[in-house]
């Protein structure tokens, strides 16, 4: 698609051409002068060109296909060639640097009908256009897309198109190609024949033999006349260009036309004609792009062009919109540099920066797929006109047709000054144009990969390493990237780009200020980079260009004084643009020559000494001295630039003035150092100004004192968060369905709500007005807060704002103890915030009202939002959950019978490994497993590849190797000693692996092949002749794969140099007395290396609990921490978090940011007393780890681990936070809970039958949803899998996995409900998949896999009844006939009676007419029926990537004479969005779709309609770990879910109601694969 598309004219767009093909060479070579329909004389081979469909030019989205077809005599280049040199190749050198061909794929097609060789032919027109249309057909380019065409056929060239395309009309084989045929171009083509081709075709008959093709062009020839009558039927469809030549071609004999305008015209009416001065030959050959004949085509190719772009970005539109929206929320993008550049364009004169894309080192970095250095360094001092030559360098390579991303870095924005910021900007402008990388993002959005905004290492990792880089390019790709000192951390770009591989085609455009930090930053990048630095006489002829277009303006004469006036100005500037732009601003509103001589006298050289003078101009204007400050102190302190209305908004709020002429204002109060620009955003004048400004020692009533102006921004944007104004209109809970509430309309909303905590994190912490402004807001608007950020479909500024609030409690504390009522509620809103916004996303998104009714109850009753915001009496609640605070663990994976072994993490999926062999793969998002891998011996080891396309585990004797996305075995290699570590190397192109026998072992993933295999022993052995070497016990591998940490009993660590193969050192502890003796009692039990490269240290545990930090480089011991007892480590991704696992089950967080200095932090401690707990292991995002241990496998994911974003830039003013007592939480837990596996409820509704894993039947009450006692049980651990009760008998029927059936009377006592007599207890004879009680509750029909069992609820066999089709094993009561039930099957449905399963219907039974054919294997069936009326089945089939498929039926349809039903129509298109269905309650269909909202329909209306209404949510983590979820609705309309081992009852929760529609119906009908689109009406 395009990105930011700029047109120009066709005359200024050929004068860009002809500059970018300044490279070619125009050097003319002679060649003899013939027309191409006669060509005498043969250049080389080469020149003519291949023969076939030739590929000359890929864009990165191509829309469109240009196939050029040459004529009589010609060839697939030489037709389009003036020259054999390159450079008159158009149509591969010209219109691939044309901006209007950007997104135009370029073949020509060559064909035998060269008519000089001497021998016959048998070829004819129709030949070769047969030829012509295969290749189109076959050619994988064209195939795989959905491109439009168009023809450009030259002479008889154009004869071959028009019969290649009646046959591809008149064939069914090509009918999906012909839709895409758009347009033909004709150049000179003999419609008609010409009268040449006869004199040819005679000289050929005497001299070199036959060639029909020839014969084809004869005058009213049949062929012809042929393909004329049959074009003519289908000519419409297309557009028809014809172009005719008007010069006499040189016959050498005579001059002559060869096809003159009658033969070269069609005559159709839609056909569009123009001349061209030309011969036959020239028509197709131009000396250069500004040609007058090239011109004419190349604009009608343009216009072509532009028809299809347009027509194909409509219809993408949805779609694509669609796609970046997805892309936007997953990189988290807000804007696109785009502004910046138009402002830096506008700044630009013409003509000027044209110095910097003519020097040499510009040209060779520029060179596509260049072997020069790839990255090329702009610097230079402050005002030189960096990012205007930024803005040029852009504007040259779109003008060359290159894929451009770009990036402007603004110190103080808080969205332009980070290189996380940057990184994601680059990604998505890459993913705009380039379809590839699209596709891979999204690959990687589908997949449920998450971003940390402001962790540039895993943004680099995820979405470059494991996205974009994955694209294959057929474009170079340039990133220019501008200002990169005003980034605070600027030295972590450095490693990322250092490490781009040469596969990749990527080149680097970078500017900043040269500082002595830069210099060495990029001095590491050698030789991959090369520097250009910015002096003075490099900038001033664009200077003066500047000056000359400004002096008109002024009041100075013209000649000699205009002259002495620009070489003055010129002298005094020193090469800065700033300067010159600022005094020729302030010389337009002088009148005199005297005042300029007076205005150029006083104004200083210096830019600061500027900057002074006019503060001290704005101070004698008194009035405006209070608007001026306010003005100054918004958009220095800003987080992003304000638009004027958003300003206009702040300074209502901040000095009560309504000022209506803002931009005037602005220009009159604050001198030159605020402007407006062209998006009417509000900015500093530059950089430089702002330092200035905030400068500490600068006396000016001006001066901005940043935490000084910080509160004040902090406090202005709360008290706006908490006013009325903020607070959109809102009802009491709706019950009868409600529209979407808009957002306030108020100007500053966005800002205030995004970024009022950053101004916060940097206002002092003793100022009290900030804080009590927050503690209102808390407590007034703090929901209508969070519902306004879901709008805007961005929840990242919730956990950024609870960071923030955290580091602000923390500074405080400094001043103010940690108690009190305000202390707590903020404290208690930060965790608030960060647990709403990860447990609700979805569901706030989808309807962001949900934060006022729905999210409150469904959190922790002493959470603060459910305490403030729930009531018992109205609106949604929730009853029967355990949980009182917000749980650190969010899922509990339980393994009985085996002990979890391994783990591993990646960014999809995280594995865990079993005693037993097993691996199971589990979704990262959801918790849910995804496939089960079987090892075959217990599985020590797992590692999950950085591109997450692999999996390798690890036993005592082999290492094997999975395709995690197939679930397939690739790999599995032998091991003589056991592997104590893997990692995968790259791009998980090789296995490492050390193993017990001292060696590290290298294998290539693409053959199996062991690559290498190093014995690192001799190494140490020569380094330590007298030292027994014992066996190892463990081993590490650094992130950047060059060290190796081996540990042995009785050694210190031993390090490793892999790269070098030899022993690199050790790490000694010492026991830290005054001998400094070593102590190799204890040998270490754990070890890792932290991945961030700003701490490069190794963290070893040892067994007497002391943990000890070493900088592996150094070999020094930098901290120990006794009594730390960890048996495993973990690292975040970052490197900022360290997690520690103890043999008593207990947790410790630590905090690395300060590990260098000060050593670990401890910031959280959870204490479970449980078993040890073996490994750890974080997510990709390092907001969760999950850990194994004993037989069970735990995600956690305490708050602890959000934290907040490193701050660029001086925090010199930002008081230092008080060390924080680190909390600890407490998991003791007395035994494990036995989750619920089915559910019935009781017709009065005040209790429900629960049957669990263990075996047991109990009841619970849904007054509060606890459990009431225990009914009865079936034999120990083995689970209950079905549960009914029959009301008119007051019985339960349960039914286990062991396929034991046992039906008990229950009855209500004083003490509770108890289980009396014992009716029936049976085992029925397969595994049993449903029960079924009739009306009377006195026969029960037990169904398997096999047959349908009829039993007594006395335990009496009246009968079986074997399915007569596969998968026909669903029953369900006859909703009109109380003495028959109905048997559905896939595609046929039986009645039988219940007395004896006497079959009613006939033999072929009653054939159910489906919208769709079942699925093949295995289908679900969920049924449930209202008595009477409807009867409604969901169908999903097995798979991956199954479709649920819905439908509903008449009931009085079923009757034993009827030989087929058909559905009802509308509900089909339905299916897809249907998870399950819940109940049908009269004509109200109540179903939860795929996000997990419970919605209903009409079924009366819905088919007209297509309107549902969605009423509440449940949270993922209701459902089990394999996705299922268990559910009833009892007679009260309280909504039942088991969630594991708790009973959930939902009261009121029909009381919601949002009205949806679901649109395009029919299209979702035709492709039931797509996503409904839902819009709120």
């Amino acid at each position: 698609m395009e990105k930011f598309r700029r047109r120009s004219s066709a005359d200024s767009g050929v004068s860009f051409l002809e500059r970018a093909l300044g490279g070619l060479s125009t050097q003319r070579v002679r060649h003899p002068s013939s027309p191409s329909i006669i060509e005498f004389s043969e250049p080389a081979e080469d020149f003519k060109g291949p023969l076939g469909l030739n590929l000359l030019h890929v864009p990165s989205e191509p829309l469109i296909d240009f196939i050029f077809v040459h004529g009589l005599g010609g060839g697939s280049r030489k037709t389009w060639s003036k020259s054999p040199n390159p450079y008159h190749y158009w149509p591969k050198e010209w219109l691939p640097r044309d901006p209007d061909f950007r997104h135009v794929r370029i073949h020509s097609f060559g064909y035998a009908a060269t008519w000089g060789e001497k021998k016959n032919s048998i070829l004819e027109i129709n030949d070769f256009a047969r030829s012509l249309l295969g290749e189109i057909r076959d050619d994988p380019e064209i195939r795989r897309d959905d491109t439009r065409i168009v023809l450009i056929g030259h002479s008889m060239g154009g004869l071959v198109i028009k019969k290649a395309y009646i046959l591809a009309r008149q064939d069914p084989a090509f009918q999906d190609l012909v839709p895409r045929f758009h347009s033909i171009y004709f150049l000179a083509t003999p419609h008609r024949g010409s009268d040449l081709a006869r004199v040819l075709t005679n000289i050929l008959r005497v001299s070199w033999g036959q060639k029909p093709f020839v014969n084809d062009l004869e005058p009213n020839s049949s062929i012809i006349s042929g393909i004329n009558e049959t074009f003519r039927h289908f000519a419409q469809d297309l557009q028809l260009w014809s172009f005719y030549e008007t010069l006499q071609s040189n016959l050498i004999v005579y001059n002559a036309m060869v096809v003159d305008k009658s033969s070269a015209t069609l005559g159709y009416a839609h056909e569009r004609i123009a001349l061209l001065n030309a011969d036959h030959r020239g028509v197709c050959k131009f000396e250069r792009p500004s040609d007058p004949n090239y011109k004419t085509i190349r604009n009608a190719l343009s216009t072509t062009v532009d028809t299809i772009v347009n027509e194909a970005f409509r219809l993408r539109q949805e779609a694509t919109r669609s796609d970046l929206h997805r892309l936007a929320l997953l990189i988290g993008v807000t804007d696109l540099p785009e502004d910046d550049l138009l402002a830096l364009e506008d700044a630009r004169i013409a003509g000027s920066c044209e110095w910097l894309t003519s020097r040499p080192e510009f040209e060779e970095w520029s060179i596509p797929w260049s072997s020069s250095p790839s990255i090329l360094w702009l610097n230079g001092n402050p005002a030189t006109g960096k990012s205007v030559l930024a803005s040029h360098v852009i504007n040259h390579l779109e003008g060359h047709n290159h894929d451009c991303s770009y990036f402007f870095f603004k110190h103080g924005i808080t969205t332009k000054s980070s290189i996380s910021d940057c990184l994601r900007s680059l990604a998505y402008q890459m993913a705009l144009s380039n379809v590839e990388v699209r596709r891979r993002l999204l690959q990687l959005e589908e997949s449920g990969v998450t971003l940390e905004k402001n962790d540039e290492k895993a943004i680099w990792r995820k979405l470059f390493l494991g996205g974009v880089f994955q694209a294959t390019f057929v474009q170079p790709q340039y990133w220019v990237i501008d200002a990169l000192d005003e980034c605070g951390k600027f030295q972590s770009l450095f490693p990322m780009i250092s490490n781009i591989g040469s596969h990749m085609p990527v080149r680097i455009f970078l500017t900043s200020r040269k500082t002595q930090e830069l210099q060495r930053s990029f001095g590491q990048l050698s030789p991959k980079a090369t520097s250009l630095e910015v002096v003075v006489s490099d900038t001033l002829d664009d200077i003066k260009l500047f000056i000359a277009t400004k002096i008109d303006r002024l009041s100075v004469g013209e000649g000699e004084s205009s002259v002495k006036l620009q070489e003055r100005i010129l002298e005094k500037s020193g090469g800065s643009f700033l300067w010159v732009r600022l005094v020729m601003q302030e010389l337009e509103h002088v009148w005199s020559e005297e005042g300029i001589e007076e205005v150029l006298n006083e104004i200083p050289a210096d830019m600061n000494m500027l900057y002074t003078r006019t503060l001290e101009n704005m101070s004698k204007v008194a009035r405006a001295a209070k608007l001026a400050k306010a003005i100054l102190t918004w958009v220095v302190c800003s987080s992003r630039l304000l638009t004027l209305r958003e300003m206009q908004s702040a300074l209502k709020l901040d000095i009560n003035e309504t000022v209506q002429s803002l931009e005037k204002s602005i220009a009159s109060t604050c001198g030159q150092l605020v402007f407006v620009d062209q998006r009417s955003r509000v900015q500093m004048v530059h950089q430089t100004a702002r330092d200035f400004l905030l400068q500490e020692n600068l006396d000016s009533e001006f001066a901005v004192k940043k935490s000084q102006g910080h509160a004040r921004l902090a406090t202005k944007c709360l008290e706006f968060l908490a006013s009325s104004d903020f607070r959109p209109p809102r009802t009491p809970m709706p019950k009868h369905g409600i529209k979407s509430v808009p957002a306030t309309d108020r100007p500053l909303s966005d800002y205030a709500s995004a970024y009022f905590s950053d101004h916060l994190y940097k206002a002092s912490s003793f100022d009290s007005e900030p804080w009590d402004a927050l503690y209102e807001f808390l407590g007034t608007n703090i929901l209508s807060w969070m519902e306004h950020l879901a709008r805007s479909g961005d929840l990242h500024y919730i956990t950024h704002t609870a960071t923030n609030l955290r580091a602000y409690l923390d500074r405080r504390a400094k001043y103010y103890p940690p108690i009190g009522q305000q202390v707590q509620t903020v404290e208690a809103w930060s965790v608030d915030m960060i647990r709403v916004s990860a447990k609700f996303r979805t569901s706030l998104l989808s309807s962001p009202a949900s934060i006022h009714w729905l999210v409150p109850p469904m959190c922790p009753a002493e959470s603060i939002i459910a305490q403030k915001f729930t009531s018992p009496h109205r609106g949604l609640t929730v009853k029967g959950s355990t949980v009182r605070k917000w749980d650190d663990c969010l899922s509990q994976i339980n393994y009985h019978g085996s002990q979890a072994t391994a783990v591993s993490c990646g960014s999809r999926f995280f594995a865990v490994g079993l005693s037993t062999g097993k691996v199971i793969l589990y979704s990262c998002v959801s918790g849910q497993q995804h496939r089960i891998l079987e090892h075959a011996e217990r599985v020590k080891i797992l590692r999950i590849g950085a591109q997450n396309k692999f999996l390798a585990s690890s036993g005592l004797r082999y290492v094997r190797i999975w395709d995690i996305n197939m679930g397939h075995q690739i790999w599995t290699f032998n091991m003589s000693h056991q592997a104590l570590t893997l990692d995968f190397t790259g791009e998980d192109e090789c296995l490492m692996a050390a193993t017990q026998g001292d060696y590290l072992a290298c294998w290539d993933l693409l053959d199996g092949s062991e690559r290498a295999r190093v014995q690192w022993h001799d190494g140490y052995e020569a380094a330590n002749q007298k030292r027994q070497r014992p066996s190892p016990t463990h081993a590490v591998i650094s992130p950047d794969r060059n060290l190796l940490a081996v540990s042995y009993r009785g050694c210190p660590i031993l390090l490793f140099d892999i790269e070098a193969e030899m022993f690199f050192g050790e790490c000694v502890r010492r026991n830290g007395s005054s001998t400094g003796s070593t102590m190799t009692h204890y040998p270490p039990v754990a070890m890792a290396f932290n991945p961030n490269r700003d701490f490069n240290l190794l963290i070893a545990s040892y067994g007497d609990g002391e943990l000890i930090i070493y900088d592996p480089w150094t070999l020094e011991l930098k901290h120990r921490f006794p009594a730390v007892n960890a048996q495993t480590l973990a690292c975040s991704p970052d490197g900022r978090t360290l997690v520690t696992g103890g043999s008593f089950g207990t947790l410790r967080i630590f905090d690395m940011d300060g590990v260098r200095d000060v050593g670990l932090t401890l910031i959280y401690r959870i204490d479970a007393y449980e078993e040890g707990i073996k490994s750890l292991v974080f997510s990709n995002d390092g907001l969760r780890f999950i850990d194994i241990r004993g037989s069970q496998c735990r995600v956690w994911e305490p708050a602890a681990l959000v934290r907040g974003d490193s701050q660029d830039g001086d925090q010199s003013e930002i008081s230092d936070p008080v060390p924080m007592v680190p909390t600890t939480v407490g998991m003791i837990e007395s035994g494990l809970k036995v989750d619920i596996t089915a559910i019935a409820c009781h017709h009065g509704g005040e209790i429900v039958f629960c049957g669990k894993q263990d075996g047991s039947v109990t009841v619970f009450l849904t007054e509060d949803g606890l459990e009431n006692g225990l009914l009865y049980k079936h034999v120990s651990n083995i689970a209950v899998t079905s549960l009914i009760w029959g009301q008119e008998q007051n019985i339960l029927v349960s039914a286990d996995e062991s396929s034991r059936v046992i039906v008990r009377r229950i009855a209500k006592t004083h003490n509770g409900w108890s289980a009396s007599e014992i009716l029936a207890d049976q085992r029925f004879g397969g595994s049993i998949s449903g029960l079924l009680l009739n009306s009377s509750n006195d026969r029960l029909l037990v169904s398997g896999e096999e047959s349908h069992d009829m039993w007594t609820v006395h335990g009496e066999k009246l009968g079986s009844k074997a399915s007569k089709e596969h998968n026909s094993r669903y029953a369900l009561c006859h909703p009109l006939q109380s003495d028959a039930l109905i048997l559905i099957g896939p595609t046929v449905a039986r009645i039988a009676m219940w007395q004896d399963l006497k079959e009613l219907t006939e033999t072929d039974g009653i054939r159910l007419n489906r919208c769709y054919e079942p699925s093949v294997g295995s289908i679900t069936s969920s049924v449930f029926y209202q008595s009477g009326s409807i009867l409604a089945e969901l169908l999903k089939g097995s798979g991956d990537q199954s479709t649920s498929r819905l439908e509903c039926w008449n009931a009085g349809d079923f009757v034993a004479t009827s030989a087929s039903v058909e559905p009802l129509p509308g509900f089909e298109a339905l299916g897809p969005r249907v998870e399950h269905i819940i109940a049908i309650i009269g004509t109200t269909f109540l179903y939860l779709d795929t996000d997990l909202w419970v919605c209903s329909l009409d079924i009366r209306t819905f088919a007209i309609t297509s309107q549902v209404r969605r009423h509440f949510f449940i949270p993922s983590d209701w459902q089990s770990n394999s996705g299922a979820i268990l559910f009833r609705v009892n007679s009260r309309n309280e909504f039942v879910f088991a969630k594991k081992h708790e009973l959930m009852i939902i009261k009121r929760g029909l009381d919601y109601s949002e009205v949806i529609t679901l649109s395009k119906v029919q299209e979702v009908a035709s492709n039931p694969g797509s996503k409904l689109h839902l819009k709120i009406p």
